[in-house]
């Protein structure tokens, strides 16, 4: 038995309830849930719920149609049990993992802390093992990993943008290629900005972007060649343009939402009151007069 599948096949073992069967999205597109309470079965059973609804979908949209696919297990556990199994390799904000294209595990009980609902963390844990599915022996960078499962999970809020951009320190894309910075704060400016990113690659080459690129990088064995090949511009010409279009949408909030920016701001605004208040001075001093 391959080592992979014996880490699944241990890891079932120690877990209370394990479901039987499995559920499937599409032909070849299966997840089997195992949960380690009552609680994490009730979990796990929305979990299973949301799968046959959306699962679909992530399926076409990541996995091309003549793709084989394996089976995802996911563990559904209390934190005890996440803990005990996952805290080596996880920091101890993180409330999911994916380890490879076969197996994720999510920490139920801490789900509501991070504020994000068990459908976003469950579909973004399953978007990263469809990743790893979809690109075959071929390593994906950090950024992508994380901005097409915050994609696909619908993870997106306006106030993260905001937050991002008032933060004024956006990461660049080619630093976050292999590691994930560790630290909540850094973390989750990494994160947005990767979104971002994704957002951005898909809102001009379409749609089918993030499936095309999977598809060519696949085929060629390398992201790095497989983007090029879908998008028709290199990495670097992405990045470029991403940094570009950040300072150009966001660098006017960026000025203002820091010490100089905002002293210059608040100065404007000082001097437009007193201007108005001079105005209204005077036009008061003018009626006042007239009336006399």
């Amino acid at each position: 038995m391959p080592l992979r599948a014996c880490i699944i096949a241990l890891l079932l073992s120690t877990v209370v309830a394990a479901f039987p069967g499995a559920v499937s999205a599409q032909p070849g597109c299966f997840v089997r849930f195992a949960a380690s309470s009552e609680a994490s079965a009730a979990a796990a059973r929305t979990c299973a719920e949301i799968w046959n609804r959306k699962g679909p979908d992530l399926c076409a949209a990541l996995l091309p149609a003549a793709a084989a696919t394996d089976t995802v297990t996911c563990l559904v556990l209390d934190t005890a049990d996440f803990t005990a199994r996952f805290g080596t390799q996880v920091p101890d904000w993180g409330v999911g993992v994916a380890l490879g294209p076969n197996l994720i595990a999510l920490d139920q009980q801490r789900i509501p802390a991070v504020g994000r609902g068990l459908r976003e963390v469950f579909l973004h844990e399953m978007t990263h093992a469809l990743l790893f599915q979809a690109a075959g022996q071929a390593p994906l960078p950090a950024w992508f990993h994380e901005g097409v499962a915050m994609q696909m999970a619908g993870e997106w809020r306006f106030t993260d943008t905001v937050s991002l951009v008032l933060d004024g320190r956006v990461p660049d894309l080619s630093r976050l290629q292999t590691r994930w910075p560790t630290l909540a704060v850094p973390s989750s400016r990494a994160y947005r900005t990767s979104l971002l990113a994704v957002q951005r690659l898909t809102a001009h080459q379409g749609p089918r972007a993030i499936g095309d690129i999977l598809a060519a990088t696949a085929r060629e064995g390398d992201f790095r060649s497989g983007f090029a090949v879908a998008t028709g511009m290199t990495l670097e010409d992405f990045y470029a343009d991403f940094r570009r279009a950040m300072r150009l949408r966001y660098g006017w909030v960026t000025l203002f939402s820091h010490w100089p920016g905002l002293f210059v701001l608040m100065a404007v605004v000082f001097a437009l009151g007193a201007i108005r208040k001079i105005i209204l001075t005077r036009r008061r001093l003018a009626v006042m007069d007239e009336e006399e």
